[in-house]
Order: structure tokens, then sequence, then C-alpha cells
């Protein structure tokens, strides 16, 4: 059948690749019903192009990622493996075997081939523009559509166009949809080339759908009694050897390469081309690079639904045997479960073997191992919840196994993590469990300290690094620093880093130290730290997972120092790499934290929202469950409901002690004494390095005491936004100096670009009656006027108030217009307010 219309179509994807080209990434979700042509139309728009063109697509129950094989393959093959780091063996090599042997990495193999995939479709595009076709994404496994989400939010390269095809529409990000209508009747009569009353049946059974509308016309006259039997059409006027080879086409998969179809259906290579070629007339099957593909699923959904089930069983048990990675589906189709289950066990796909276990298929195999493997899968996988249940099973059937049970209680320590959960008592029974085991008392001694016990973690870090665990050093130089000796922690990290046996420490360690910084108010060596650790997270292929977290103590020290829009910037592009839970949550906070200073309320409003459920239990201990209050709290305040901030303060002051937080204790209490909640503070709370005491200077002001003090505190910092905080309040107390501290404050939210700070600087003022401007010239008499116009009075009334005539009352008000530089006295009267004029 001939290609008609879809001009409209056509002329979107060109402009779509023609934005690529010119300006960044684009990518297009192709939606339409089954059969409606939308393979057609990205075929017809791919075979114009002057680019290189890699595609891929999904088939139900097919394996992982399995779209992305053939694109990736296509990118392999066409411009070798140097384009990634390792050639490919840290995280490709999971797909692509032909790489060699993966580089094993249990934990991080996720982000490492996601990092790959990335830079190798970037670097391919800076050789020849490059468009990905995705086929069928209606059928794809949520890791496949994880690693698409995630390409689309981190292509930033021109020269990449991604096509995906679906029957719904999906929910991708940075992504235009272009809906594939029915045919009209004149496209249809041009598509078939038929007489007019042939066409009008044909339209009226097809409604406008293109497979439809061939299966109508190659079943002739007869109108079948289904849709299976319109897609049957053209498979029952095949040759026997063809429809056999259809068979074991449908059987096979979506796409088959024809190594595969040859071994399957036994033919030679003469035989099967000349079984293939009516099947290829007939657009049963297309030719799709070294193999054939269903020019619709649909039809290899009726073609499987034919067969009879011998047939279907036979054909299952020979594509067993030809495609091993597809084995353990085809031998369970086929009713086989022992060689399912044994196919499952050697393509390591433990989610397969749970399901077919049986005692009696593999006496003796342990079942507590599969479900660890199984919930390891599903933590890289994304899916926390699964895992957890995974690992909380195998736990219950090693619990006579104290060695065992300790090692499966860290792993769930670490999916719970991901989940927002404390681990604290999970760790302790494993410790019990294990009392010898280095790795995890270190990990107790750090959990320990996130929750504010440090004499103990300190104690535990001292005796897992006695027991080799390097790692530990990481607790004691974060207890060292917080603790005020910043020194001989910058020492202790260092020493970490050195010894690290893996990345992971390594980024950890570089996590730690920023945050330690940053609390300290030691934000110039917190930002450079930072730095030197998101870098480090990028080279090693952890920008997704430690490397966001690391971009969320950047943001905050950037937040700190007032460059907001790098802090937003930084956030930005660590969110676009969908984050873990717990790190996404970090990242949102600091953004709420900006967007509370810069007067975007609804924004905070929002990201608040959005935080709080990434954050249900403390799994990083008391400072970090404190901080979506703390944005709430500012938030309160910010938008003027003191009652709602109040029964925050109150919420905190009762449900937490503020004694074992040694970052966010201080600035609760402001919020609480801003709402009068507290007059004074609990003994016990932590106070070390700059920001800690400018923080408690802010609050003693706030219950009475110097805003003086709180004044020399933010600015020995460098924290613009504080600093003009605490001007304001100053001003209030110093009359004498309240212009020079308002102006500075003025200054400071210009700079900053903040609304809220800006309108406590002119609230000050009006209230203070400071001029905040330069002097305007105006006489003693035309201040009075001025204050007369203020108060709505026109110039007759001014003139008998101050005993004038009406005349000089107007010379005066037209004179401190030209003054004020204003062109009505409304603009006079709120000038005049604004600046503290009157």
């Amino acid at each position: 059948m001939r290609f008609v219309g879809r001009e409209a179509e056509l002329a979107a994807l060109e402009a779509a690749l023609d934005a690529a080209r010119a300006r960044a990434p684009q990518a297009v979700l192709v939606v339409g019903e089954a059969g409606i042509g939308k393979s057609r139309l990205v075929s017809e728009f791919t075979g114009r192009l002057d680019a290189l063109v890699a595609q891929g697509g999904a088939d139900p129950g097919a394996m992982a990622y399995a779209p992305f094989v053939p694109v990736l393959r296509r990118l392999v093959r066409q411009y070798g493996t140097e384009l990634v780091p390792d050639g490919g063996r840290r995280g490709l090599a999971r797909l692509l075997p032909e790489l060699g042997e993966i580089d094993e990495d249990a934990d991080l193999g996720q982000a490492r081939l996601f990092e790959e995939a990335l830079l190798l479709i970037e670097r391919s595009a800076e050789r020849r523009p490059l468009v990905i076709v995705l086929e069928d994404l209606h059928w794809a496994d949520q890791a496949t559509r994880h690693l698409l989400a995630f390409l689309l939010r981190n292509l930033m390269r021109p020269g990449v166009l991604v096509i995906a095809t679906s029957r719904e529409p999906l929910r991708l990000p940075a992504s235009e949809l272009l809906r594939v209508p029915p045919l009209g009747r004149d496209e249809v009569a041009a598509m078939l080339g038929r007489a007019r009353q042939d066409v009008e049946r044909i339209m009226t059974r097809a409604e406008g759908n293109p497979l439809f509308v061939e299966a109508l016309a190659d079943a002739g006259t007869t109108t079948p009694a289904s849709l299976r039997e319109l897609l049957l059409a053209g498979a029952e006027r095949l040759g026997g050897a063809s429809l056999d080879v259809l068979r074991v086409a449908a059987v096979a998969g979506h796409r088959i390469p024809h190594e595969t179809l040859r071994a399957v259906a036994g033919l030679d290579d003469l035989a099967l081309d000349e079984a293939l070629r009516p099947i290829v007339k007939a657009r049963l099957l297309l030719v799709d690079g070294d193999g054939y593909a269903f020019r619709h699923a649909l039809i290899r959904e009726a073609v499987y639904d034919d067969l009879l089930p011998g047939e279907r069983i036979r054909l299952h048990a020979r594509c067993a045997e030809a495609q091993p990675d597809l084995a353990a589906d085809h031998w369970y189709a086929a009713g086989d479960r022992p060689r399912a289950f044994h196919a499952a066990w050697q393509a390591r796909r433990w989610d397969r073997v749970l399901e077919l276990w049986d005692d009696s298929l593999r006496p003796g195999m342990d079942h507590a191992r599969v479900l660890e493997l199984a919930a390891r899968d599903a933590m890289h996988a994304g899916d926390a919840e699964r895992a957890e249940e995974l690992a909380s099973r195998a736990l219950d059937e090693v619990a006579d196994d104290p060695p065992r049970a300790a090692h499966l209680l860290e792993l769930r320590v670490g999916i719970r993590d991901l989940l927002g959960e404390e681990g604290l008592d999970d760790l302790r029974l494993a410790v019990r469990l294990a009392p010898r085991a280095a790795r995890l008392i270190g990990a107790l001694a750090n959990t320990l300290h996130w929750n504010g016990q440090d004499a103990e973690a300190r104690a535990h870090a001292e005796e897992a690094l006695a027991l080799g665990d390097t790692r530990s050093l990481v607790t004691l130089a974060a207890i060292t620093g917080l603790q005020g000796d910043l020194d001989s922690a910058a020492a202790l990290y260092a020493e970490a880093r050195a010894k690290a046996s893996d990345d992971d420490t390594v980024l950890v360690a570089y996590a730690s130290e920023a945050d330690v910084l940053e609390a300290a108010g030691e934000h110039a060596r917190a930002e450079a730290v930072a730095r030197r650790g998101v870098a480090q997270a990028r080279r090693v292929g952890m920008a997704r997972s430690r490397g966001a977290h690391i971009a969320a103590n950047l943001a905050e020290t950037l937040a700190s120092l007032g460059r907001w829009k790098e802090a937003r910037e930084v956030v930005g592009a660590a969110l676009a790499l969908d984050p873990p839970p717990i790190h996404r949550a970090w990242l949102l906070l600091v953004l709420g934290t900006v967007a509370v200073c810069d007067g975007s309320l609804d924004e905070a409003a929002e990201v608040a929202r959005q935080a709080r459920p990434l954050m249900r239990g403390r799994s990083r201990g008391y400072d970090s469950c404190l901080e979506p209050d703390l944005l709430d709290g500012r938030l309160a305040l910010a938008q003027g409901d003191l009652e709602r901030a109040g029964r925050l303060a109150d919420h905190v002051l009762t449900a937490h002690d503020l004694t074992l937080s040694c970052r966010y204790a201080w600035p609760l209490l402001v919020v609480a004494a801003r709402t009068g909640r507290v007059r004074r503070s609990p003994a016990g709370i932590h106070t070390s390095g700059r920001l800690q005491q400018a923080h408690r200077a802010t609050f003693e002001a706030e219950c009475g005491g110097s805003w003086a003090s709180a004044v020399a505190a933010w600015r020995a910092l460098c924290q613009p936004y504080a600093l003009g905080q605490a001007l304001v309040r100053a001003a209030e107390q110093d009359r004498a100096g309240a212009r020079e501290l308002l102006r500075e404050a003025a200054s400071i939210a210009a700079a900053l670009g903040s609304e809220p700070l800006r309108r406590e600087v002119e609230a000050a003022a009006a209230s203070g009656r400071v001029a905040l401007t330069a002097d305007f010239g105006l006489s003693a008499r035309e201040l009075e006027v001025l204050g007369l116009v203020s108060e709505g009075l026109s110039n007759r009334q001014i003139a008998e108030r101050l005993f004038i005539s009406a005349r000089t009352s107007g010379v005066h008000v037209s004179n401190i217009m030209a003054k004020l530089g204003v062109a009505s006295r409304v603009e006079a009267a709120a000038l005049a307010r604004r600046t503290g004029l009157i």
C-alpha cells in the first residue's frame, strides 16, 4: 500500500529534527491506536534523513532495557567503544555482552549504565546527527522507562532526536506529543487506488485505521468476523513454508534476528529466503537491520493465537534452544517448569526463579540467597518497596543463622535508607549477631552519629577502624569537625579518601566534609570541597546517586552565600538525574529555602509538599528529619501565618530533642521565638562554629537581646540574606543609626532580588520615618505638604490646613512631584511611604 497523507505529522517531525540540530536535543512521542500507522509514519520520516538512525522496540515480557539494546549496539558498532569510559565494561556490558566481562559493582551498576548510555549517545551525536527510534513503548518495562526519562532529562548537546511510539500517552519529560489521527476518505482512496464504492465500504469498517484498511483490502469482498481474522487475512494466502516461518517468528518475538529465525525454522539459507520473500512482500514482516520485525504487534498476536497448543509448545521449545537470553520465558510458555527454572537460574533472572520455585526442582538450593539477589536487583532497578519485601522474607528464612541474618539486615538498612527510613534498630541487631564485623560496626557508628549520639558513635567508629573498616574515618572526621576542630577533621577526611577501597567511600568523605564545613559557616571551603566531590562523582559514573547527595551540599552553600541562581541551577541539574528519594528530598529542601528567600512562596509550598513524603522516617538522623519542619516554619513566617508557624514550633519542641541536632536546633528556635513560643533556649543546644553562633545570636536578639550582635555575626559569615534581615531588626533598636542600617539592607535586597527582604526594609523605613533614598531636596514646608498629600487632601484642603492660598499649595505640590520624579499625587504618596520621607 502507498503511504498517503500525514503531511502535518511529517512536518512536525522535521521541525523537531531541525530544532535538535540547531538548538538542543528533542523528543517526540508519537501516539495512536493499534494499526493507525505510527511505525509507518516514523519509517517514512527516517527513510528521508541524512542522519544515523538507531532503532529498538519494546515487547511484552521482554528483558529489562530490551528496546535500548539494538540502539546502543548500533552506536557501538558504528563508532566503537572508545566513546565511553573503560570501553563500557562498567555499565553497557550489562546489555551488550560483546563488550566483554562486566566490571562488576552491584551497588553502582544501574547508575553507570545510565551514565555510559548518555555519554555514548551524546558523543555519537557529535559525529553525525542521531535519530533514536523506540517502538511500542506501551509495552516497555519500568527499567526502560527510567532509562528513557533519565536520557530525556540529561541530554544537553544538540544533534539528538528521540522518537518514541505508543498506543497511549506516556509521561515523558521534555517531550512533544504527536497524535496520529485516522485517515480521511480521500486518503484511504489514494492509499487503495480503488473505486469509490470499495473505498466507502472499507472506510466504514476500518474507520480510517490504515492497518484495518489494508487487512480489509487484502481480504477481498469477504467481511471478516473479527479483528483477528482481519489481521490474519494476508497470512492465510501464504504457502506452507512461509506460514511455518511466520509462525516461528510469532513465537520468537516482535523482532527476530535472521540467525535465530534460521535456527528455529530448520531451513537452509536458500529455503529460508524463499519462505521469507512472500512474507516480506505482504508486509507481515519488515526487514529490520540484520533481522525482521512484525509490521505491527497485533499481527504477531493474531498469528500466535492461531497456533495449535501442541504447535505452540514445540515452537517455544525450539526457540528456547536458539534464544538463550529468553529461554526461561520460552520454557515457561511451553509448560516445562523445570527447564524454565534452570534457564532463569542461568540468566540470573531471580524474580522468575522465585515465581517457579519448587523444592522438587532444585533440592538443596538456597531460597534465601535467591530472595537476597532478587532484592538487590529490585533495589538497583529503583523498586525499593519490592526490595524491602524480598529482603525481609530472606531474613525470616535465615533467623537461625546469625552471620547471614546480620548480612541481610545490613542490606535492608541500605534499602530502607533509600525510602527515608531509619535503620538504627536493624544495625544494633546486626552487630549483636556479628560482633566482629567491622563494616557493620562502622555502619552502626555512622547511624548513631546521624542521630546525635556522638559519644557512642565515636566508640564504635574507633572499634570498627581497629578491625579494618577505613570508612569509619569519615564518621570520626564528622564528629571531630562538628565539635569544632576543623583542621583535625580535614586531616581525617583526607586520610579516608586516601585509604578508600572504593569510589563510594571517597564520595561519602566529600559529602560529609562539605556538610561539616557548611555547618561551621566555612562556606568558601564547603563550596570547594563539594565541587571536587561532584566532579569526582561524574568521573566514576555516580552522578545520579552519590553525586546528587553532594550536589545538595553544594547548592546549600551557594544559597547561604546568596548565589541563588547558581544554587537553582545545581539543584535543577541534580534533580534531572532522577536521584534516590532521600537525595531528591535534600535537593528539594534547598530549592524550597531559596524560594522562600526570593519570594517565590507558591513554589516553596509545592516543594515542601513534595519533599515531606520522601523523608518518611529519620534515615539521616535528627538533622535531616528537622529540615522539612524548618522549611515549613520559614514559609509560614514569610506568608505572615504566625498561627501556623507557632503550631509547627510547638510540634518541634514537644516531638523532638533539639539537643541531638547539630545543624537545625538554633534556626528552629529562631522560628519559635518569632512566634513567641519560647523566650529562652533549652539547655544543651549544640553551638559549634560561626554559623551556629550566628543563629544563636539571632535567637537571643529575638528574645530581647542585641540585634547589633546578630548583625556582626552574619556580617562575618558573608551570608547576605540573613545579614539583611538582622539589619532591619537592628534598625528598629537603633533609631539613630536606622537610616544607614536600612539603606544597607535595601542594597542587599536589590542585589539578591529578594522581594520579602525588600518589603521588610520598606515597612521598617515607613514605620520609623526613615528616608532610604538620596535626599530629594525637599524643603521643610514641602515635606509638610507631602505628608498632607499622602493623607489624600486636595490642594484647597492643604491650603486651609496650612493657612496658605490654594495657588501656593498647588505650586508646592507641583514642585514636590518634580523633585520626586513622579507623575501623580498617588505615586508621590506611595514613594514617600516606601522611602520613609513621611
